[in-house]
């Protein structure tokens, strides 16, 4: 027969791990957020100076790369992901050399400590 001090024990020990587990799980997933690796998206991109800053670049190296003659016209949406450094993930709206309205996918890395910008990939869509 379980006395009432032993039930309570008992019931004082399962809370007690009950409220560990709790905040191990919220310590995980804190510390998950700083250190990256899940995409947020960029409130309002298309008047982000940092985001269209980016979307300018991305265009420019796509340029030299491509040896095309892209024209960078605004960031539509945009998401940032913290890795060593910063990854965008960004939807531009760019004319090519006829005039034609495009959109294009841009992911560029940034490492703003040592004022490097990498282009990692740029796409078409079809939207």
């Amino acid at each position: 027969m379980v006395s009432m001090k032993q039930h309570h024990l008992l019931l004082l020990s399962l809370l007690s791990l009950l409220f560990l587990s709790a905040a191990l799980s919220a310590f995980a997933a804190s510390r998950q957020a700083l250190i990256g690796g899940r995409w947020d998206h960029i409130k309002d991109a298309h008047k982000s100076l940092r985001a269209q800053e980016t979307g300018e670049f991305a265009v420019r190296e796509y340029n030299k790369q491509s040896e095309r003659n892209l024209t960078f016209v605004q960031v539509v949406t945009g998401e940032t992901q913290i890795v060593d450094g910063t990854n965008f993930r960004l939807i531009l709206a760019v004319e090519d050399e006829k005039h034609r309205k495009l959109d294009y996918e841009a992911v560029v890395w940034e490492d703003i400590h040592r004022r490097y910008r990498n282009l990692t990939s740029f796409r078409g869509l079809l939207l």
